[in-house]
This record gives structure tokens, C-alpha cells and sequence, in this order.
């Protein structure tokens, strides 16, 4: 079926997309058999999808999302994590023994899997994913850039870790740790994550990104781009 838009395209609310309703992605509607933008963004297709990426927006906790918050209390059932724009969530524990062997206090980062989110609130499941984070820089990105971040099969995400020689940790949420070798490259890779965000919608991002952490970094970075981010 025909796509009515380039890739990245600026979309407005009530712009046909496509005719294949099966292709209805996020930030999109149906009507009548048709795709339609439902916001204003960036038309882009993601795993077969049609989606519109947003240029702003709060968070929408999603059974399944890893996501990074920060330990705001301690409480007999469990702990109460800040994810960011007023979402607060509970990491659950069976006993007070398990909270114990935790080790959290007011103040510190963790990682986690969102269990499910609903009326009676946001739960984090205590599993094998769970971490606490005690080293790197955390930033706060606007969580509908999260995407771009990542990029297509974690192109993007990956190819700033290798240039960078830091590691990325990224909550769906939009908080993102950044944890180098150094600060010269903590900043690099910090620097280009901004990049990524103010230029969110724009094409050739990948080999703007790749430009400007080299400039950064001293040296010219050599990094395949077939899969451009």
C-alpha cells in the first residue's frame, strides 16, 4: 500500500499516511481503512508501522519499559521511585528482609522494568533486570526523543557507545546514565545526546552525530553506516 510521506517528514494532525490500517502505529489514528498523523512530528516507519514521532510530551508508563528513576522514599511495602515528570513508581518487596538486602536510600538511581501501570499506579518488578546504579552522569532527555536516541535496531545508541568508549544506559522514561572512560569522553558522548535531541526530526542525523563526536574526541571516527540511525 502507498506511503504518503518521505521519512522524518514534519506531519501535521489529519495528514493521510497511508492506506493499510494495519499500519497504524503510534501517534497515528484510523478512518475509514485510512492512516492518518494524530499529532504534530516526524512520520517515520518502525517495524512495519507507521509512526509520528513527537517533538514533546510527557511519559506514558507501558507494561514492559525498562526504565531509570530515582529512589524518592523508603517505604514497610516497598520503594517509591520518582521516574520523572510527575510519575512516581513502586518497586514492590515481599518482606522486610528484601527490602533490607536492597540496600536503597532516598536519593539513589536505579534501572528497572515497568510490571504494569494502570489506575492503582505504576509498579517495577524486582527481577534479574533490577539494578542500582552507582556511577555516571544522569541526564534528563525528553522521553518522545527516546526513540531517536536508540535508533533503528539500536543503530544509533550503539554507534555513539563505540565512538565514545562509554556506557549508555537509556530509560524509556528519558532519563539516560552516562558512564565514560573519562570526562573529555563523558562529555563527547553527552554533548552528542543533546545533538540528538535538538535535531530530533532531522534526516542524516547519524553522520552529523559521527562529525561532531569526532571533532570532539580529536580523531576521525571510522563507523559503518549502512544502518543509518
Amino acid at each position: 500500500m502507498p506511503i504518503y510521506f518521505n521519512d522524518r517528514e514534519i506531519v501535521l494532525p489529519g495528514q493521510l499516511l497511508s492506506d493499510d490500517d494495519r499500519r497504524a502505529g503510534k501517534g497515528t489514528y484510523v478512518m475509514d481503512g485510512k492512516v492518518y498523523a494524530s499529532t504534530v512530528g516526524a512520520a517515520t516507519i518502525r517495524d512495519g508501522k507507521v509512526e509520528v514521532i513527537t517533538f514533546s510530551g510527557p511519559y506514558r508508563p507501558t507494561a514492559g519499559d525498562m526504565v531509570i528513576g530515582v529512589v524518592s522514599d523508603i517505604k514497610p511495602i516497598g520503594v517509591e521511585v520518582d521516574l520523572g515528570g510527575h510519575v512516581t513508581a513502586l518497586l514492590k518487596v515481599k518482606n522486610i528482609k528484601e527490602l533490607t538486602s536492597l540496600d536503597l536510600k532516598v536519593g539513589d538511581v536505579v534501572y528497572a522494568r515497568v510490571a504494569s501501570s494502570g489506575l492503582k499506579g505504576v509498579l517495577l518488578e524486582l527481577n534479574e533486570q533490577f539494578k542500582k546504579i552507582n556511577e555516571g552522569v544522569l541526564l534528563r532527555m525528553t522521553p518522545t526523543k527516546i526513540p531517536r536516541l536508540i535508533g533503528k535496531k539500536g543503530s544509533m545508541i550503539n554507534m555513539l557507545k563505540k565512538i565514545t568508549g562509554c556506557n549508555i544506559m537509556v530509560g524509556t522514561n528519558g532519563f539516560v546514565i552516562v558512564n565514560g572512560p573519562s570526562p573529555a569522553k563523558e562529555f563527547a558522548a553527552i554533548s552528542a545526546i543533546r545533538l540528538i535531541e535538538r535535531e530530533a526530526h532531522s534526516q542524516g542525523l547519524t553522520d552529523k552525530v559521527i562529525a561532531y563526536v569526532s571533532k570532539l574526541v580529536g580523531s576521525e571516527v571510522m563507523y559503518d553506516t549502512s544502518d543509518k540511525a
